[in-house]
């Protein structure tokens, strides 16, 4: 029972895009004349783009109602264990963009005296919201079962007494490392810019290109230890701790196939499944908690660092006996 109403709860609010438009269209809608401020570049103040009301609002309308028919296909599908939370989640994130974007640029322009004066000014915190909802569909819905592919291994490593072991590695995917360099490049082209004019618009870019970038750079490439300490996943380049597991923690690890849509997507991620490093579809490291949790790290050649980690965690519970 409670599945289903946690199930409701998402597809409400993977629709409230859509209610939302409609709302500020009826309410908004007869304050405005034939033409809205519908573009700010670089000051929110003042309005460098307009648009026609009744295109623009259909137009927006037909974006957030093709993307939220999407996300209620997505919720659906989910709930009957088909799928990702992530679909669903994306699209009422960009279903609230959408419909958020025009309701601020109508607001604007209603209450100012005429369109070349509308001012977003705090108008703007209204995309928040679309976080918000993205965020609360994702964990309103049951996260996809972990299966294994039937190929996973958990392999020893032989070792004689007196012998010391240990595994490290580097992980990380190609596709990210191209994004961070190409975020980083545009970054310091408009840090350039700024420095050259001043702009307010472009250190607020130039701020948000940074945070973006130091966060790709977090995770893009990662370092993977196994040890008599654990297993440890730390970004290489930061030296940030990203994922630890104790051996007296570790159940099992088995070397598998990883698949990005059973652990809630790309990247670092928690969910239902457990925690998870995920830079693509591959082979990985899937670590079974004693305490009934799970742990996946994508990394090439997963066998060696898994025969490892059985091995250490096998002799640290033989020593405890």
């Amino acid at each position: 029972m409670m599945r289903v109403s946690r199930v409701l709860i998402a597809l409400a609010l993977t629709v409230s895009p859509v209610v939302g438009l409609a709302l500020a269209g009826f309410i908004i809608g007869p304050h405005l004349g034939s033409e809205l401020a519908s573009h700010w570049s670089g000051n929110a103040s003042k309005p460098d783009g307009f648009s026609p009301t009744v295109s623009s609002f259909w137009g927006f309308a037909a974006i957030t109602v093709a993307l939220t028919v999407g996300g209620v296909i997505g919720v659906l599908v989910v709930a009957r264990g088909g799928g990702s939370r992530v679909w669903p989640m994306t699209t009422a994130l960009i279903a609230g963009f959408s419909a958020c974007a025009w309701i601020a640029a109508a607001w604007a322009t209603a209450d100012a005296a005429d369109p070349q004066h509308a001012a977003l000014g705090a108008r703007l915190a209204i995309m928040l919201v679309p976080a918000a909802v993205g965020t609360l569909v994702y964990v309103l819905l049951p996260p996809a079962p972990v299966t294994q592919t039937g190929t996973a291994t958990a392999p020893i490593v032989p070792v004689g007494v007196g012998d010391r072991l240990a595994w490290s590695g580097v992980t990380g995917s190609r596709v990210l490392a191209v994004a961070v360099g190409v975020v980083g490049a545009i970054f310091v082209g408009v840090l350039t810019g700024w420095i050259l004019t001043r702009q307010p618009g472009l250190l607020v870019s130039a701020s948000v290109l940074l945070l973006a970038t130091l966060s790709a750079l977090l995770l893009q490439p990662a370092r993977l230890t196994v040890d008599h300490r654990g297993i440890r996943l730390s970004s290489a380049l930061l030296r940030v701790p990203l994922i630890r597991v104790r051996l007296e923690d570790i159940d099992e690890v088995v070397a598998d196939t990883i698949d990005p849509a059973r652990w809630g997507g790309w990247g670092y991620r928690i969910s239902g499944a457990g925690v998870a490093y995920v830079a693509r579809k591959g082979p990985g490291l899937i670590i079974k908690k004693r305490s009934g949790g799970a742990v996946a790290i994508t990394i090439n050649n997963a066998q060696r660092p898994a025969a490892v980690a059985n091995t250490l965690s096998n002799n640290a519970r033989t020593l405890q006996k």
